[in-house]
């Protein structure tokens, strides 16, 4: 079990990363290995310790289940804080059962924060395509989401600058002929600052990075890394590390081994940033259901 502190922060944000495992620095098999990266430099196999404030903790998400871990699982987990896997007996991919389901209408950190007066929101737009053609299975964050009766972002909150798309440049909603402005990375990091501002918890999600692992291509996954390295980055700075906290975690490894278009069992990394990291003492390593504890921790 992990070493919490007392003491209480105000707000924190958490930026979960779909598919993003802890590697070898090999250029060959691992993209983030290909350029220098600024905020994930420590998703390498025993890295050294960051000297800018960060905590890096290696975190085991097999959730002590046979088999490669897997999305539905995984994300469960990570915004319950219940081990979903051990509860199903099996990881299960793609999106939550009805057994998931319950677990999250129940126990997500969202439910838990709103039942405590905290405010949270989720960052994420949803294209009209959702709400015409609603889709037969719903990822981990929209049960959550619209279970708890948090609100979910629509192209005009995106375009008056109070959402991120999943992909935050913009760019594939561009090529399909949305009328938005593409933004680089860095101006998408200022956003999500900003957002987070007005709430207790801000969470947003990434998950370009688990369908590039899974194409396998090596190229496409260095780019899209390294812009995902500038959009922490940037968030990073336009954060107030005395009262908000930041969270970068994932549920399952992928994109960091080009070898194979499989999740892979590797660590995935948890990165801390701002007084969170004072809640976790003496610690090395975490396992996925530690997450939520922590974030509801952090925001008290």
């Amino acid at each position: 079990m992990p070493y919490y502190k007392l003491e209480l922060v105000k707000a924190a944000i958490l930026v979960f990363i779909d598919g993003l495992g802890i590697g070898p620095r090999d250029t060959a098999s691992n993209p983030l290995a290909c350029f220098e990266p600024l905020a994930l430099d420590c998703c390498f196999a025993a890295p050294g310790p960051p000297g800018d404030g960060r905590l890096c903790l290696s975190t085991d998400a097999t959730l002590g289940v046979a088999g490669l871990p897997q999305s539905a699982t995984g994300q469960t987990a990570l915004l319950t804080g219940i081990n979903a896997a051990a509860v199903l007996g099996r990881h299960l991919h793609g999106y939550p059962n009805l057994a998931l389901r319950s677990l999250l209408e129940r126990e997500s950190i969202f439910h838990r924060l709103l039942k405590s007066g905290r405010s949270v929101s989720f960052a994420n737009t949803y294209t009209p395509g959702f709400f015409l053609r609603r889709p037969r299975w719903i990822s981990a964050s929209t049960v959550m989401c619209e279970s708890a009766g948090v609100r979910l972002n629509q192209l005009q909150d995106l375009c008056a600058g109070q959402s991120l798309y999943m992909d935050f440049t913009n760019r594939l909603l561009v090529e399909a002929g949305v009328q938005v402005s593409e933004q680089t990375p860095e101006q998408a990091g200022r956003t999500l600052a900003a957002i987070s501002d007005r709430f207790d918890f801000c969470f947003y999600e990434y998950f370009l990075t688990d369908l590039v692992g899974h194409r396998g291509d090596h190229m496409q996954a260095v780019t899209l890394l390294s812009e995902l390295d500038r959009f922490i980055g940037s968030l990073v700075a336009h954060v107030d590390a005395t009262r908000t906290s930041i969270i970068v975690a994932s549920d399952h490894g992928n994109i960091e081994d080009s070898r194979t278009r499989q999740h892979t069992a590797n660590p995935v990394p948890t990165i801390l940033w701002g007084p969170v990291r004072q809640l976790v003492e003496r610690r090395e390593t975490l396992e996925l259901t530690d997450i939520a504890g922590l974030i509801l921790r952090a925001v008290g």
